[in-house]
């Protein structure tokens, strides 16, 4: 099948600029790499105040459920199961000729009853990325809210006729977590649009909002949970300011344990050297980057890990945890340095030996500069991920489920 002729529908609860996590940019730059290679895409998310319910862009729509949910109610997977209700009526709203598309494409767990019910309902190959899963975040089931999840993501990647995941370390916890046959999963990288260094930036006046002139910037982006090790990372800067104070540590992002680092950090003393901005938008956090000295990311868990590509775009030198995704991606001594995971004394001996040797943290950046240009753009990605479209096409047309609409 030509690539022209294929048409998408993409479900995901959350696009920009609605942000959670990750997995909003991924399906947005995703999105727009796929329709500039002739696919045709339907997004159906969930709103955010002030955004247009309905957005064409060239080949590309974003269809947005914007009402408020008729009955809140406090208990999260009633309220997902909920909004994946009000999605399939905005699609009914719209008059979408659902019977066109190709392809019906979901991101993680929070979309599959809607996206499982649009399969069968259409007769159409349903294809997920799993970005994660409930067991890897938990290090395990523990609780019947959890198993819930986990049987849901179990049941999405049963129904599912190709799983994309974005690292072979995510593949095998698929393989052990959900029982996946290997030959139903394939492994596509995320990717990332690379800093602009070239666009001006008044990089002392930038500067001077986070730190004074004397002090190195550490800085980590991600989200305040625990499994992204924030809580690690606060432990080595109370031990790597214990031999020196010329470091502020700038920690970016919003999380449910933001309010306990933030206490943890007055508790420790060092509340002065560390600064919460918060969520921050794309052209701040992209000038934080460039005024950066050192990137940090101490993850317990990570299937992959974006914000390590966007850091090695703006030519930081970064420092990770050596799990998931994060050991695919760094070469310690390559491209930047690996510590073990829950270790403050190995981080904070990482961060140290960076702000004394600058010629080495510069070229281990400029390393990592160019594996992202040669490796990870969103442009590479999408091209893979046209591949998987039009394979499992070729294989839907071959066997007798079709639609019969």
């Amino acid at each position: 099948m030509e690539v022209e002729e294929t048409k998408v529908l993409m479900v995901s609860w959350e696009y920009p600029p609605r942000i959670v996590g990750g997995l909003s940019r991924h399906v947005h730059h995703l999105s727009m790499e796929l329709e500039k290679k002739g696919v045709e895409i339907t997004i159906l998310t969930l709103g955010f105040p002030g955004v247009e319910e309905e957005v064409k862009r060239g080949k590309l729509m974003i269809i947005r459920e914007n009402e408020e949910i008729a009955f809140p109610n406090p208990e999260f997977i009633s309220y997902v199961y909920q909004f994946n209700l009000h999605m399939f009526r905005k699609l009914v709203e719209k008059r979408v000729d659902l019977r066109d598309y190709d392809i019906i494409h979901a991101h993680d767990w929070l979309v599959a009853p809607l996206a499982i019910e649009l399969k069968h309902m259409l007769r159409k190959p349903l294809i997920t990325t799993f970005h994660s899963t409930e067991y890897g975040r938990r290090r395990g089931i523990h609780t019947d809210f959890q198993r819930h999840i986990h049987e849901l993501e179990w049941y999405l990647a049963y129904e599912s006729w190709k799983v994309i995941v974005c690292s072979w370390y995510m593949r095998n916890e698929l393989l052990t977590t959900l029982s996946l046959p290997a030959d139903k999963i394939y492994v596509i990288p995320n990717g990332v649009h690379p800093i602009d260094l070239s666009k001006p930036l008044d990089y002392w006046r930038v500067r001077r909002r986070y730190a004074l002139d004397w002090e190195k910037i550490v800085l980590f982006v991600g989200r305040m949970a625990y499994e992204k090790g924030v809580h690690v990372l606060l432990n080595a800067a109370r031990i790597l300011l214990s031999r020196r104070w010329d470091v502020k540590f700038l920690i970016v992002g919003e999380g449910p344990m933001r309010s306990y680092l933030i206490n943890m950090s007055r508790q420790y003393g060092i509340y002065n050297k560390v600064y919460f901005p918060g969520f921050v938008d794309d052209n701040e956090l992209s000038e934080i980057y460039r005024i950066s000295d050192i990137a940090v990311f101490p993850s317990l868990y990570e299937p992959f890990g974006i914000v390590v590509l966007e850091a090695m775009s703006a030519k930081l030198p970064v420092i990770v945890s050596d799990v998931g995704g994060f050991s695919e991606i760094v070469q310690s001594g390559v491209n930047g340095i690996k510590v073990p995971p829950g270790d403050p004394v190995s981080l904070a001996n990482a961060i140290d030996y960076f702000l004394n040797n600058r010629e080495e943290a510069r070229r281990l950046g400029e390393r990592g500069y160019r594996d992202v240009l040669e490796k990870y753009t969103w442009s590479k990605i999408a091209e893979k991920t046209l591949e998987v479209y039009e394979n499992t096409i070729r294989e839907y047309e071959r066997t007798g489920w079709k639609s019969m609409i």
